[in-house]
């Protein structure tokens, strides 16, 4: 038994680090498959495995399970890896699907087209290995909980802007109102010749609260301004088909 930390051990990925990982392992010669699974055993992964030979298999895999980790072969007998990419991430229920593409031929515009098309890595047949298989995991599993991480700040920031923007829609103008005629009368009791120092030192506090308060508004506003159209580097996205 492998004692070193597996990506599972590493990693949770939804459901605690116990629970089987479902892999799906789309490649149109059985030797291939056999050769990936045998790899993930050495790996430590714990796994569930789904295998297809082509297209309409695969759509039959994928409509049993949701799928954790999905190995494309980008050469089958007809189609391509890509083809079933699109299939993937079409299908509702493998939203969190993490794809690796798997060739034999070394050719970077392939690479490309699969990481733009939202593949979590990418990898030549020849040089597959146990490290090369528990990085390629590890990895889509930190791009995963990167992303999620992401979509949840930006979540925050759109709850954190509904809020104020409503406080500064609808509370705003009233407060506003409130604190004008309060200071407008603060000032027309000091015109009275009666007022007493206690009473006019009371006065100065009120006076300054209601600046304070004003001050508070102002900032809720510049506030409003600054997150009323955040800029698009701001927000890295994960590359989806």
């Amino acid at each position: 038994m492998n004692t070193e930390e597996t990506p599972t051990d590493i990693l949770d990925v939804g459901q605690g680090p116990h629970r089987l990982l479902n892999v799906l392992i789309l490649d149109d010669l059985e030797t291939d498959r056999v050769r990936i699974r045998r790899l993930l055993d050495k790996a430590g992964l714990a796994f569930t495995l789904y295998e297809a030979e082509d297209l309409a298999s695969f759509r039959a895999q994928i409509d049993r399970a949701a799928m954790d980790l999905v190995f494309l072969d980008y050469h089958l007998a007809i189609d391509t890896g890509l083809d079933a990419l699109k299939i993937l991430a079409g299908h509702e229920e493998q939203v969190g699907a993490l794809p690796i593409m798997v060739t034999s031929v070394d050719r970077s515009e392939i690479a490309v087209e699969a990481m733009r098309s939202g593949c979590a890595d990418y990898l030549i047949k020849e040089q597959l290995s146990v490290e090369s298989i528990r990085k390629s995991v590890i990895s889509a599993f930190e791009r995963k909980i990167l992303f999620s991480a992401i979509a949840e700040a930006q979540s925050a920031r759109h709850v954190i802007r509904t809020t104020v923007m409503r406080f500064a829609r609808t509370c705003g103008p009233e407060i506003r109102s409130v604190l004008s005629a309060t200071l407008r009368h603060a000032r027309s009791l000091r015109g009275h010749d009666a007022v007493s120092p206690p009473f006019s030192e009371n006065l100065d506090h009120l006076e300054q609260s209601c600046n304070d308060i004003f001050d508070f508004l102002a900032g809720v506003a510049d506030l409003l301004d600054t997150i009323e159209a955040p800029k698009d580097e701001d927000a890295p996205r994960m590359a989806h088909g």
